[in-house]
């Protein structure tokens, strides 16, 4: 499947990625949760970000995200 934005599979996986990895805070605690699975991304993503990110604040759009993809970045 050809990657779809900027190198992941949808804008709401990238964006949910790019805000964690780009606020000190949220960096550092995704930092001290190693390792993920899809779940414990999701539950930490929506940890972080439970009304959504300041781009993504529908249900629908959070529901997009791939969390096997963001556990996969996060292990790195």
């Amino acid at each position: 499947m050809p990657d779809k934005y900027n190198g992941w599979t949808n804008y709401e996986t990238w964006n949910m990625n790019l805000w964690v990895q780009n606020e000190e805070g949220s960096y550092n605690y995704m930092i001290e949760n190693k390792p993920y699975t899809a779940v414990k991304a999701e539950r930490i993503g929506l940890e972080i970000f439970p009304n959504g990110t300041p781009d993504m604040d529908t249900k629908e759009e959070m529901d997009n995200v791939n969390w096997d993809e963001i556990a996969e970045a996060w292990n790195e």
